[in-house]
């Protein structure tokens, strides 16, 4: 249930001290998969350890001159879900920003990383704005090449045509988008007339994609994905766990959202050669909450736009992996605080208490 009170954002001087104010960047509550969503799972770990969590939506996101400022709502309650009245703010008087918006990647989501781009250096970010735009989360992976199956990426039927004939059987993934939407498999016996070995020139025709907008990525098809597509999270490099998700009967799609059933499962040597090779990339541009797929030891995608998982995570490992994310999130901010106050008060015998807010 989504409920608004009348008690406002602002809050007294002694709610404040010792705690810190998260506003999380999110797409409206009612579009939100309650099964999946890990946002509201760091909400409410956050709330009940005391600190204030602040709600944002994009259409509510805007910049004054050189200011980002937005109409936030405070979430006084995860369950029930209970907001207060939007109120409007400067977002550089708060401590952290979660920008937890799904794709797609388009237009309006560069567009928000610019604005966001004007945030204070004060404020941390969790993923950082600059990554969540220089990066795409299909192309990640092919920084390590060796470590991904054979892709191109192209806006060129010929060039689609050449790697279907020299794969047979391959998935075509548009670039910007999430949970499976948009992908499709394709193989040589299904282009009406094509035999084995030939080229096509109207590949891009049978799934009904249009080359001409936008680049798309085709990779050889891995049969293993019946076994599973796992998902590996990682919080500031390290990893804090990981489900397998297997493809519902007839499907090849190993996403959550396409019906795809959660196991318990473990990391092979390959896996964790390939996160130990990934992650520092990762940790050093502020890429904090990632999720690194693997097919058949075979890196995919490198999620972090808004990935999820954990409630699957929680539920096959036994664990409470949102606790983790929450600590490593608090150790992150508190390290920051040390490393930017001044000589005097380290050496201080009297512990420094930090006031959020304005």
């Amino acid at each position: 249930m989504n409920k608004m009170i009348t008690k406002g954002v602002a809050a007294s001087e002694d709610d404040r001290i010792g705690r810190y104010r998260f506003v999380f960047l999110m797409d409206p509550y009612s579009t939100l998969n309650l099964g999946t969503d890990t946002s509201l799972l760091l909400m409410e770990e956050l709330i009940a350890r005391g600190h204030q969590v602040f709600w944002l939506e994009v259409d509510d996101l805007y910049l004054s001159h050189q200011q980002a400022r937005g109409r936030l709502q405070r979430v006084e309650s995860v369950s029930p879900f209970l907001r207060s009245l939007p109120e409007d703010c400067e977002l550089d008087e708060y401590d952290a920003l979660l920008v937890r918006i799904d794709p797609p990647v388009d237009s309006q989501y560069m567009h928000v990383t610019q604005i966001l781009d004007q945030l204070d250096d004060s404020v941390m970010q969790f993923n950082d704005v600059a990554a969540l735009r220089n990066f795409n989360e299909k192309l990640l992976p092919l920084r390590w090449p060796e470590l991904t199956p054979p892709s191109v990426v192209t806006k060129n039927e010929s060039v689609l045509a050449s790697f279907l004939a020299k794969h047979g059987d391959i998935v075509i993934k548009p670039l910007g988008d999430c949970s499976g939407r948009g992908i499709h498999r394709l193989r040589l016996s299904s282009i009406d007339g094509q035999t084995e070995g030939s080229a096509s020139t109207t590949t891009s025709s049978v799934v009904n994609i249009n080359l001409k907008s936008q680049y798309i990525m085709a990779q050889k098809f891995l049969h293993n994905v019946s076994e599973g597509d796992k998902r590996v999270y990682l919080v500031d490099g390290e990893v804090v766990g990981y489900v397998n998700r297997i493809p519902r009967k007839g499907s090849f799609l190993a996403n959550i959202h396409q019906g795809a059933q959660c196991k318990a499962t473990m990391l092979t040597k390959k896996e964790k050669d390939a996160i130990e090779l990934i992650a520092p990339f990762i940790k050093d541009n502020g890429l904090f909450f990632v999720g690194v797929d693997f097919i058949d030891g075979y890196v995919t995608e490198i999620n972090f736009t808004s990935p999820s998982a954990i409630r699957q995570i929680n539920e096959v490992m036994g664990e409470a992996v949102h606790r983790v994310l929450v600590d490593k999130m608090l150790d992150k901010m508190s390290n920051k605080i040390l490393n930017t106050m001044p000589d005097t008060l380290l050496n201080s015998s009297t512990p420094a208490m930090r006031c959020c807010g304005c």
